[in-house]
């Protein structure tokens, strides 16, 4: 099983207690934050310890990791890449420190899916949440996504390798858009920020006590609201000021089945770390 193999690795580290002194310190970390922990209020806390913060120069963004038949790849959004790159670098948070990580990038069939997969010499996270078919997902029901909005997050000690904690916000999935199978769109009713970009998209599925990785978050869609004169407020018919328009959030966060990532990781040719 998937535990067994966990303390197998940590065995043979030398190191049979990391797993669970991160979990003790995250679920410390979420009280001295009066965060709550039950199950309906977040998702399950193992899938807190696969989000990271990243940056390239001065853009914040976020990345997660996912296990593919039994290795382990980070998945962002590649416009927080240098375009177009084999092997990819970012900063990364962690350990209290940024840090430099290059992996080579595998991204999806479609360039509509503007998400990508490094695949790791090392591995990051512990925890393994399961990724979802699309199938598995419900209209209308009820997903959370994870990320560091402009970079901020819910808690940080000194010390510790689980240094801070991403920012949890919930929707419910509105729409489903397959017209192209090889870009499947999630839109979700739910108020996205910068820094959210390439965090995951997560869902329990009907009955089932554990969650699912449904999507990697894009952005959301905005919408061009016109620049009026402070008296013209209230008249919907008052003319634009100047042509001038601002980009103002819609509330329909846009995402991407993690289903393409998936595809492309298992008809790729990296050589990612192997997990035994």
């Amino acid at each position: 099983s998937r535990r067994q193999r966990q303390m197998c690795i940590r065995d043979r580290n030398g190191d049979d207690t990391e797993g669970a002194m991160r979990r003790i310190l995250l679920m410390l970390l979420l009280a001295l934050s009066g965060v709550s922990v039950l199950r309906g209020q977040l998702p399950d806390n193992e899938i807190l310890t696969q989000v990271f913060r990243v940056r390239i120069g001065q853009e914040f963004g976020t990345a997660f990791t996912i296990d593919v038949d039994s290795q382990q790849y980070l998945v962002t959004v590649d416009h927080l890449l240098p375009e177009g790159c084999p092997e990819c670098t970012l900063e990364i948070w962690l350990d209290n420190a940024w840090q430099s990580l290059t992996g080579r990038a595998i991204r999806p069939e479609s360039s509509d899916v503007a998400a990508v997969a490094l695949a790791l010499e090392k591995e990051l996270s512990t925890e393994s949440t399961p990724w979802s078919a699309i199938e598995e997902i419900e209209l209308a029901q009820q997903v959370y996504f994870i990320g560091f909005p402009f970079g901020l997050r819910t808690a940080e000690t000194a010390g510790v390798q689980i240094s801070e904690i991403a920012f949890v916000k919930t929707g419910i999935l509105s729409a489903i858009d397959s017209r192209n199978p090889k870009a499947v769109i999630l839109y979700v009713d739910g108020h996205n920020n910068p820094g959210f970009s390439g965090g995951p998209v997560v869902f329990y599925p009907p009955g089932a006590s554990e969650p699912r990785i449904a999507g990697v978050l894009i952005g959301y869609r905005w919408d061009a609201l016109p620049v009026v004169k402070r008296e013209d407020l209230r008249d919907p018919s008052a003319e634009t000021f100047k042509d001038l328009y601002a980009r103002g959030n819609s509330g329909i966060v846009v995402a991407f089945s993690i289903e393409h990532l998936v595809e492309a990781i298992r008809e790729g040719t990296a050589n990612p770390l192997q997990r035994e």
